[in-house]
């Protein structure tokens, strides 16, 4: 018998019984399909009636009523909110301006590795495909439960290297009675924002604001940024409208631990994913049965003390895990899970790490915790969620850019290609596809 933990200690024996873990780490059936009703429904009023139904929904959902006329924070409260940042908290705007340049590094980087490409042809042409930016995207940032420019920047700054004309920024308003400073958005965030650059940000979040970046008049690109299971299903259901950068719902981290990682700093990884969301999900996995009992009552002491008892009580009891699971298994459950994060806290990271392909982002050795990867280390937080890491890659620069492709075909390319394309197009049938090839082959004796 297992002692009776905040999270009881759980045996994985068997590769058949990992589906069955991956499924119990989803989503309930009824939660999922509430969610997207509701969400369905806001997008309609949204496209019906644009702005006017996000503020409605806006009042009804945050409890704020907006002003039509004056919605968009003006440029003026932005940069009223960076110099008061920089009077009165000169070391948090320091940290502020580290995270947005190591981020826009980081970003730089990225961009240099996306190369155009010409290919010469005999004739004298040329084929390749050049990377052209979006013209305008929409950044999500999360406000519900906490305030995120972590978020702004990881969004905006992309978006910039990446040369997107127009980036749109929108956020969850809280009520003027509850917080000071503009439009019920944070300071900071506010602060963040002038930092960066940027010029338009709307009090707006939810499915609402989505809808509203979709159907509105930004009618924007691309949507990018993360977002809770309302604003993931808003994603998931505005595909086709425009861009989406993937599906990053409620937060999930899967931490692989050997008898070598601390135990304290483990249970405080986990708390924070459990403190982001009721829906993050927390899970470790190790074959150390004394690593895992540690680390159970680490969490039990800990989250009692915690000043967000509340959500990390209800995250880590619906979605917390402690798995006794040899090393195969282990990989075998990140692999199928793929979590948006997985933290290698084992002694030899990099014997693991050529067998784990799924997750969104991987941090190699314990003093790799998640958190500096949240604050700026350089490579984005915002990744995909609920599986989608499988086959969509974190958020960045490639994320704004589209890639096009480009044929120059001298004459003679033209009359040496014309042959083998009429005899293609006539065989799908295709006869005006095999006459236009002809004509340019004509042309050129």
């Amino acid at each position: 018998m297992h002692r009776c933990y905040f999270i009881p200690i759980s045996d994985l024996t068997r590769r058949a019984d990992v589906p069955g873990w991956v499924a119990a780490l989803a989503r309930s059936g009824e939660t999922e399909e509430a969610t997207r009703k509701a969400v369905a429904g806001i997008l309609a009023d949204v496209r019906r009636d644009g702005l006017a139904a996000a503020m409605d929904w806006t009042q009804r959902l945050d409890g704020v009523q907006l002003d039509p006329t004056a919605i968009r924070i003006p440029v003026v409260a932005l940069e009223a909110a960076r110099k008061d940042l920089d009077q009165r908290q000169p070391e948090l705007m320091a940290a502020l301006r580290g995270m947005i340049a190591n981020i826009r590094r980081f970003a730089i980087g990225q961009r240099g590795c996306l190369q155009d490409l010409e290919l010469p042809l005999p004739g004298g042409g040329t084929v390749g495909e050049r990377w052209c930016p979006l013209n305008t995207a929409g950044v999500y940032i999360p406000g519900g439960r906490a305030f995120y420019p972590s978020t702004l920047a990881m969004t905006v700054i992309p978006a910039q290297v990446a040369g997107v004309a127009r980036i749109v920024g929108v956020t969850p308003p809280k009520p003027q009675a509850t917080l000071p400073g503009a439009w019920g958005v944070d300071p900071l965030v506010l602060a963040c924002a002038a930092e960066l650059g940027l010029t338009e940000l709307y009090p707006l979040g939810g499915a609402q604001a989505l809808g509203w970046l979709a159907f509105g008049e930004p009618t924007v690109d691309l949507i990018a940024g993360p977002g809770n299971r309302f604003v993931s299903e808003a994603k998931r259901q505005l595909i086709g409208t425009c861009g989406i950068d993937a599906l990053a719902g409620p937060t999930e981290l899967l931490v692989i631990a050997d008898g070598s990682a601390n135990p304290v700093w483990l249970a405080e990884d986990l708390m924070a994913q459990a403190e982001h969301d009721p829906d993050a999900a927390a899970v470790l996995v190790s074959s150390d049965r004394a690593l895992l009992e540690a680390v159970a009552e680490e969490l039990q002491t800990r989250t009692t003390a915690s000043p967000r008892r509340a959500i990390l009580e209800q995250s880590l009891a619906t979605h917390g895990r402690l798995v006794l699971a040899k090393r195969d298994l282990a990989i075998a459950l990140a692999q199928a899970w793929a979590p948006e994060h997985l933290e290698l806290a084992v002694a030899d990271p990099d014997i693991w790490l050529p067998h784990l392909t799924t997750a969104g982002a991987v941090f190699i050795g314990s003093t790799s915790a998640e958190s500096f990867g949240d604050y700026g280390a350089g490579p984005n937080h915002v990744l995909p969620t609920d599986r989608s890491a499988r086959y969509t890659s974190p958020l960045g620069v490639a994320t704004f850019l589209k890639r096009q492709s480009l044929l120059r075909l001298s004459p003679a390319d033209a009359a040496a290609m014309a042959p083998w394309v009429e005899r293609l197009a006539e065989a799908e049938g295709l006869t005006h596809h095999a006459r236009s090839a002809a004509l340019r082959a004509q042309h050129h004796r």
